[in-house]
């Protein structure tokens, strides 16, 4: 596994990042298919967290790898929640690691029935690299943490920081490019504030699989899946239209 990919720009296409997918397989391909109209010679980046609390998650990577087979240029990198679940693949036993998948993250579907993650998933899993560098952007999980050293080093933070997602003093450290994260969720009208703003760090999660009640988020104003255009800097939001997660 290649801990980040640096990727050229396409000679010719469009360029996406999407974030945070957690399941919603007819959201998600409605929005590669009908919305954005994916086409060969485009780019689509994914920002990890593909599976769990939505209906299938499966049916997301799925997707995701027959894009690939077909010759589609789609990119990922993982979330903290493909990176959870293959720890406790290896830190768990047998009974705790299906319950684990099954109970807590709603993805029973992601394993064998010996409770073993299926094998194609865990290839995968293990294969997504923890951010991808373009000429302009930094594509990240969660974020970097610029308090510490050696930020572009610090996996776990890519993967799990929360919080205000600050630069660094020195803004040559990033090479004046603009950051896109997901993770935490954000409400619309932020997002939409950080793009029109040309913020040097971009939330673009909007909790697509949050339609139903929650215990912190106020749901009128998230369950939608947001793309971004990479080129034009124009935000795509589209509404969910898979089955809502259970309350958490």
């Amino acid at each position: 596994m290649a801990l980040f990919q640096k990727i050229d720009k396409p000679t010719s296409g469009r360029r996406f990042v999407i974030s945070d997918i957690h399941g919603c397989s007819k959201t998600f391909r409605k929005m590669v298919e009908d919305t954005l109209q994916i086409t060969k010679s485009d780019h689509l980046y994914l920002l990890g967290d593909y599976i769990d609390k939505g209906p299938d998650s499966s049916g997301v990577l799925d997707y995701i790898m027959a894009l690939q087979t077909d010759g589609f240029q789609v990119f990922g990198i993982r979330g903290n929640h493909e990176e959870n679940m293959m720890q406790a693949w290896q830190e768990y036993d047998t009974r705790m690691f299906r319950f684990f998948v099954a109970k807590l993250n709603k993805s029973p579907d992601l394993l064998t029935e010996d409770a073993q993650i299926k094998p194609q998933y865990l290839a995968f899993m293990k294969e997504l690299p923890y951010y991808i560098a373009l000429e302009d952007y930094y594509l990240v999980h969660a974020g970097f943490d610029f308090s510490k050293n050696e930020p572009f080093k610090n996996y776990q933070a890519m993967l799990h920081i929360r919080g205000p997602k600050g630069v660094p003093p020195d803004r040559g450290m990033i090479q004046n490019k603009t950051i896109v994260h997901g993770h935490e969720v954000t409400y619309l009208e932020d997002i939409v504030e950080h793009i029109n703003e040309r913020h040097p760090v971009i939330p673009l999660d909007n909790g697509c699989v949050y339609t139903k009640k929650h215990k912190r988020l106020d749901v009128t104003r998230t369950g939608k899946l947001c793309a971004l255009n990479l080129d034009t800097f124009g935000l795509i939001a589209i509404d969910s239209i898979d089955p809502p997660a259970k309350r958490r």
